[in-house]
This record gives C-alpha cells, sequence and structure tokens, in this order.
C-alpha cells in the first residue's frame, strides 16, 4: 500500500523551463493540451493547426471545436491565467462536456495568492475560493482548499450513489508540483464513502 505524503509541499511554483512543456501548460483545454502533447512526442510540432496552440479559444472556434466530440470543450471555458499566474493543479470530471476545475497560483511581494477557477463564472464554488500563504501549499492543504472550495464530493456522489468504482472513475487530478495529486483525491473519496457507508449500517 502507498503511503501518501500530505505534508509534501513544492519549492516553488515556478513555470517550466522547456517552451514546449511552458506552451502546454497554458493550453486551458483538456483534450486540445493532449493532442497538442502527442504532436510534440511525434515530432510534429509544425503540423500542430494555426491558434490550436493558444491559451484559450474563441467563442467560433470552441463551436468549431466542440463538433467532433462535446467531451472535447473541457477547460475550454475556464478564465486565461493571469500575468504571471500559474496552473498548480486541476480536477476534470466525467460529465458530457468534461467540466474542468483548476487551481492557480501567483507570486506577490509577500506572500503567494492562490484563487480556484470553474467554467461556470464561479457559480459551482463557494465563497472561500481564494486564498494566500507565505510557502508554497502542502498536498494536504491544497486539498483542503479545493474541497473546502468546490463540491468533489457532492458531485460523485450524486452522480454514483452507494458506487465507489463509478466515483472513482468519475474524475482525474492532474498537478505537475503535487506527484500525488491524483491519488491523494481518490484517497478522500475513499474515506468520504465508507464513512458514510458507516454512518448509514
Amino acid at each position: 500500500m502507498i503511503t501518501i505524503d500530505y505534508s509534501r509541499r513544492p519549492e516553488d511554483y515556478s513555470e517550466p523551463f522547456d517552451p514546449e512543456e511552458l506552451m502546454l501548460s497554458r493550453i486551458s483545454g483538456a483534450a486540445r493540451r493532449e493532442v497538442v502533447r502527442k504532436m510534440i512526442r511525434e515530432g510534429r510540432m509544425n503540423d500542430v493547426p494555426e491558434g490550436f496552440d493558444s491559451p484559450v479559444l474563441s467563442h467560433d472556434e470552441r463551436r468549431a471545436w466542440a463538433r467532433y466530440n462535446p467531451s472535447f470543450l473541457g477547460g475550454e471555458y475556464l478564465p486565461p491565467c493571469r500575468e504571471y499566474e500559474v496552473e498548480i493543479a486541476r480536477v476534470t470530471i466525467r460529465s458530457t462536456t468534461f467540466d474542468v476545475v483548476s487551481v492557480r497560483a501567483k507570486y506577490g511581494k509577500n506572500r503567494i495568492s492562490y484563487r480556484i477557477n470553474d467554467e461556470y463564472n464561479g457559480d459551482n464554488l463557494g465563497e472561500k475560493h481564494t486564498r494566500t500563504s507565505v510557502r508554497p501549499l502542502t498536498l494536504g492543504s491544497l486539498l483542503d482548499f479545493l474541497i473546502g472550495a468546490w463540491s468533489l464530493y457532492e458531485s460523485v456522489e450524486w452522480n454514483y450513489p452507494g458506487d465507489l468504482e463509478g466515483q472513482l472513475g468519475f474524475f482525474w487530478g492532474e498537478s505537475q508540483f503535487y506527484p500525488e495529486f491524483d491519488e491523494a483525491l481518490r484517497e478522500k473519496v475513499t474515506e468520504r464513502f465508507y464513512a458514510n457507508q458507516k454512518r448509514e449500517e
């Protein structure tokens, strides 16, 4: 059994030095990001259509992209990162349009500012979707911040009541700064599931 270190914190939130990785990290759309990543790996960067690697798409570009599959819209309605802001983690839900919730960080003079964004202008977020810290957050603090601001538990329980396998298959997490982010989310959902089961007995 793998033990997750919830006290681990990254040294900083520096953007990737590699130009291609930096470009990928700024693409808001999950499907577009993976398509461009695949083309880079295959040495076909020059074949990426003009504008397809942009951080965000225009309204018409999103509509055209969605014609292939509605799930391709995942992340495409996130607001763009602000200047010097870095996405430090994201969660994708396997809804029809694969909605994405993104956690961003930005260095200030003395503190790091964080904000959580969804694709619905914050309509799916609680009031406490911003915070600050002096040092980068620990994995545990990041999860507390995210789950406190966004109803992950309610979402998986609503879609898969009493079905842990379904709940765990309904989302995935990604983070270049927290390698155990996805595993930690799954552990939290599993703990919540069994705690609810115990209460119902």
